[in-house]
């Protein structure tokens, strides 16, 4: 219990996230990996046991004992019990552990693609989590910022106030709009207290999860307004890139399996062949002196297929062939919706990025500057001001949204088409 719990308690080397970190500390910590991992190591396992032959078997059997003691003279293999050895050693036929291996080999294959996809998701959950992160923290900021403002143009006003140029209405309007900024900024803090939890719980280090922060700045696009993207077209064939994917390369292993498993299925028919030896040491019969200790004996046994023909197992086995099938089919379409789906948002969300970046949020700055001076000379009402705050408020906001988006949209794609690069930068 002491050793978990250290495991648990130690420290994050930097509370100052970056990504990358933040991903190696998911593979060393991410339970779901680690049970994932498990079933790489029993489908392992069970390879190991699919290639191992049948067990010899070795009997030995005393008989002739005269309870009255009435057993000759002598020691134990004189006196006149009749002992019988017998090894029994059964043969496979029909090919059932070249069946047997084949099941197991698919499987182990299978396990090893579902820890890929795994760590696939994880990989995607720990990203967008990342980006969470740092969108709560943005927005977090931009609620500092305009609050900031808020009680800076309170102290403008009280002065304009007491001169006689500012109604006292205006005043309390302001300290209402200041209040309201106050509580946006609690609950700013709120969603990045949440946005930091989430994090932390993902990669085992929830006793760090109030020092958290994201470290990396907003990925750039530099080729992801490839106009291909919208229509789901991409850099290749969405089929192309199914073959890299781990859960389309599971779902292909288990129907590899399930054939495996009919022709093991078959494969009982034939009739296994169990070949057995025998040693008999008798006591010499008195009246027959030259007969002997020693008796040998070799026999053959073979199943009769008298009440089980195996019809049932193979009537599954080509049942569970059938849902292995289905399962592939239902993994493509989703596969190859998730692939287009995620070239299709990855390209909106780099235009919308991109509009802000270019020319939006340092509009609706200079904007809120404009009307900020004007309204302190006294040119412009207090509507017009507060307008103005709101807009650039929700201009940055939405700035922050469109990055966040963009960072998501361009991890799913990740996780979506393994290996595609659209030309994007961190």
């Amino acid at each position: 219990m002491f050793a978990i719990g250290t495991t648990m308690a130690q420290p994050v080397v930097e509370a100052n996230l970056s990504l990358k970190h933040a991903l190696e500390l998911m593979r060393v910590r991410d339970p779901n990996l680690q049970l994932a991992q498990t079933a790489v190591d029993q489908a392992l396992a069970d390879k190991i046991t699919a290639g191992e032959r049948p067990n010899a078997t070795l009997a030995w059997s005393t008989s002739k004992i005269n309870p009255a003691g009435h057993n000759g003279s002598g020691d134990f293999w004189d006196k006149g019990y009749d002992t019988v050895i017998s090894l029994s050693q059964p043969f496979e036929r029909g090919g059932k552990r070249r069946h047997r291996l084949a099941q197991a080999e698919a499987n182990a294959d299978a396990a090893h693609a579902d820890y890929a996809d795994s760590m696939r998701g994880e990989r995607l959950a720990v990203t967008q989590a990342y980006w969470e992160l740092k969108r709560a923290e943005e927005k977090y900021k931009n609620a500092q910022i305009l609050a900031s403002i808020e009680h800076r143009s309170i102290e403008a006003s009280e002065q304009r106030l007491r001169v006689g140029d500012l109604p006292r209405l205006d005043v309390e309007r302001m300290r209402i709009d200041a209040a309201a900024a106050d509580n946006a900024v609690d609950s700013a803090l709120g969603a990045l207290q949440d946005a930091r939890v989430a994090l932390a719980a993902l990669v085992d280090i929830t006793a760090q999860s109030g020092e958290l922060s994201a470290a990396d700045d907003w990925p750039r696009a530099a080729g992801a307004l490839d106009p291909k993207l919208d229509a789901g077209a991409g850099s290749e064939p969405a089929e192309s890139v199914l073959a890299r994917r781990p859960d389309m390369l599971a779902a292909m292993k288990r129907v590899d399996a399930a054939e495996a498993a009919l022709q093991l299925a078959h494969a009982q028919t034939a009739r296994d062949v169990t070949i057995i030896g025998q040693y008999e040491h008798n006591p010499i019969p008195p009246a027959a002196p030259a007969v002997g200790h020693t008796l040998l004996g070799i026999g053959v046994s073979v199943p009769i297929f008298t009440g089980n023909q195996y019809k049932g197992e193979i009537a599954r086995a080509n049942a569970d062939i059938d849902a292995a099938k289905a399962n592939l089919a239902r993994v493509r379409v989703a596969a190859l919706a998730d692939v287009r789906r995620a070239r299709a948002d990855l390209f909106a969300a780099a235009q919308r990025t991109h509009r802000y970046d270019s020319d939006l949020t340092r509009r609706a700055l200079d904007a809120e500057k404009t009307v900020e001076t004007a309204y302190a000379r006294g040119g412009l009402a207090l509507a017009d001001l507060l307008d103005a705050r709101r807009s650039l408020k929700a201009t940055q906001n939405d700035a922050t949204d469109a990055h966040a988006d963009f960072a998501e949209a361009l991890a799913a794609l990740a996780a979506a088409a393994p290996g595609e690069n659209q030309g994007t930068t961190p």
